[in-house]
């Protein structure tokens, strides 16, 4: 029985990123810089009934009142117009700036697997290998050192300005299906590419949306397989009628007791029109 374990690099690694608030004029210099956390809040429309508005590039962010009357004396002190403002992803684009940051490496996630001769990945979803590449250096060998290897880093996204969280989601179950089938995805469809396979694979991440996708993937698969060249199709579904093949989705948390929330899925094709219609994929 082969395994495979599947980790989101966020999951391994804490990177101290922040959003910019910056002058247009001046782009290089941060007014103001904002956690991921709050970012996300501020993006999603959180503070809007605290009425505190700023207008950049046509869209509207609503901002809470403590967070207001700091940009406010931001502004006054560095002489900068509140209507020339902007979000600078600076710490998230600039690898001089990416190299510099301060960053935890969470061993805890990763450690039952020391000395194991399951084959692990790395799911790197937010950026490219050249701008984390110093940070991707130090994990590989502090994991060495442990007992530790990583077989394949996977780079979903180049940039942060084009990453797209529904498209990211998607291509990550995409990916966790592969290893259960070993035939590369193509788009919406398995092409004829063979990978290699797995029974049992290990799925680690953070984030809830892509934690609930996963648990959900036969939806994907029968997606993937209705769109499929019937001769591929066919070997996938013999196959999988076969075996006996689980995707075990590891939602990763802050407890120190119980690290991990975990959902076991049988990835079969049981039923698998039925389940289409209620699917609607995003290319």
């Amino acid at each position: 029985m082969k395994n495979s374990h599947l980790f989101d690099f966020d999951t391994i690694i804490s990177i101290n990123s922040s959003v910019w608030l910056v002058d247009k004029s001046s782009p290089s210099i941060p007014i103001l810089k904002i956690s991921q956390s709050d970012f996300n809040l501020i993006k999603n429309g959180i503070y809007k009934s605290q009425g505190n508005s700023l207008n950049f590039g046509g869209h509207t962010y609503w901002v809470p009142t403590e967070m207001m009357e700091k940009i406010k004396i931001k502004c006054k002190n560095y002489k900068a117009d509140i209507s020339n403002l902007a979000f600078s992803m600076q710490e998230f684009m600039n690898k001089e700036l990416i190299e510099n940051l301060e960053y935890t490496i969470n061993i805890d996630n990763i450690i039952h697997l020391k000395n194991s001769n399951d084959d692990i990945y790395v799911i790197c979803a937010k950026n490219s290998r050249k701008n984390y590449e110093l940070m991707i250096t130090k994990v590989e060998s502090m994991l060495k050192e442990i007992g530790i290897t990583i077989k394949k880093f996977y780079y979903l996204s180049e940039t942060f300005y084009n990453r797209n969280s529904d498209d990211i989601t998607h291509k990550k179950v995409r990916l966790l299906l592969q290893h259960i089938v070993g035939f590369k995805t193509g788009g919406d469809k398995f092409t004829d590419t063979e990978l290699e396979k797995y029974d049992n694979v290990y799925y680690y991440d953070d984030e809830e949306n892509s934690i609930q996708f996963a648990i959900n993937s036969n939806k994907l698969l029968t997606f993937l397989l209705k769109n499929t060249e019937d001769s591929i199709s066919k070997i996938i579904k013999d196959d999988l009628k076969s075996r006996k093949c689980f995707l075990i989705v590891n939602y990763v948390t802050n407890n120190k007791v119980n690290k991990f929330k975990t959902a076991k899925v049988n990835i079969k094709v049981d039923n698998i029109i039925k389940s289409f219609e209620n699917f609607k994929y995003k290319p």
